[in-house]
């Protein structure tokens, strides 16, 4: 999820359920919670091609979390030595799982388990930017536009968390039911997955994975249908393919990428090129290319290495 949306949450719960109490500095401690496991943003500034790869790791981490959070209870303390510390840590707390279950529910994966998996569990109901959800947090603060509306702050704020839930549930119905169709239009066979598409929860990207290609499908479940939109060849099981999924690095991206498109392509001097995107980050209905693309130079004898390319 975007910092915006991440933000307005923390605001939100903030304003619904610790405001009252312990006024507006509870807002503002939530809205920075709200970020908090954000933190391994950080990896990003390396230039390394796979920091990607840390993305929603070690700051998402259930055994690491507790530390950021101790971390940043203590700092606000020692600003706020008025606030109880179970308060700021309950503030923080709250909003810190907010923000693991918001990174949930889109399709990138965390790993909440590193560093002892690699693996990113993901309930894919909604688009990594999902408008209506950003909708639902930011209507509350429309009561700001007047002196007489703004003591219902707190209220709206409710209103719309609880927005939000029938939303997302509506969403992950939305999910199931896509992936049912495509599973009936496809007879079942093969690997079966559908990706949220950008602007709600009513169309979807499915995949389904044959030997040697991918077959891609816009499912519109308000009008039950599924059209199939192209076939992506793979080279996976080739033997360039398979030396780049053989190295540690390849290896880290099986963890990463969930339906991954594997190209190959003979050099002039000998060797070839192995490349590998994943159909997680394109779209049907927008205009967007995948973000996360890399290649493997491959020989006779020396290992391949991944480099990261738009």
């Amino acid at each position: 999820m975007d910092p915006v949306t991440h933000t307005l949450l923390g605001v939100a719960v903030g304003e619904a359920f610790f405001r009252p109490r312990l006024g507006r500095r509870a807002v503002i401690v939530s809205a920075v919670a709200a970020n908090l496991p954000d933190i391994d943003t950080i990896v990003l500034l390396t230039g390394d091609p796979g920091a990607v790869l840390l993305r929603r790791s070690f700051g998402h981490s259930l055994f690491l979390l507790p530390l950021w959070i101790a971390g940043l209870t203590w700092l606000y303390k020692r600003k706020y030595d008025d606030i109880l510390t179970r308060d700021l840590a309950l503030i923080i707390t709250v909003s810190c799982a907010g923000h693991l279950f918001f990174d949930l529910v889109n399709s990138f994966g965390v790993q909440l388990f590193w560093p002892f998996s690699l693996m990113r569990p993901e309930l894919g109901m909604i688009f990594i930017i999902d408008l209506v959800l950003t909708g639902f947090l930011a209507a509350p603060h429309l009561t700001r536009l007047k002196a007489s509306w703004r003591p219902g702050l707190s209220a709206a704020c409710q209103t719309a968390l609880v927005a939000v839930m029938f939303y997302l549930a509506l969403a992950f119905s939305a999910r199931q039911y896509a992936l049912s169709l495509l599973i009936h239009e496809t007879g079942g066979k093969g690997f079966h997955y559908v990706f949220p598409e950008p602007l709600g929860a009513s169309r979807w990207r499915g995949v389904v994975k044959e030997r040697d290609d991918w077959k891609v499908y816009l499912v519109d479940v308000g009008r039950g249908t599924v059209q199939e939109r192209m076939t992506v060849p793979t080279a996976e099981w080739s033997p360039a393919a398979q030396k780049a999924q053989d190295t540690p690095f390849g290896r880290r991206l099986t963890t990463f990428f969930k339906a991954p498109v594997w190209t190959v392509t003979d050099k002039p001097g000998g060797g070839s090129v192995a490349k590998v995107r994943d159909l997680r980050f394109m779209s049907l209905v927008l205009d967007l290319e995948g973000a996360f693309q890399y290649e493997f130079g491959v020989d006779g004898s020396a290992k391949p290495r991944g480099v990261w390319i738009w």
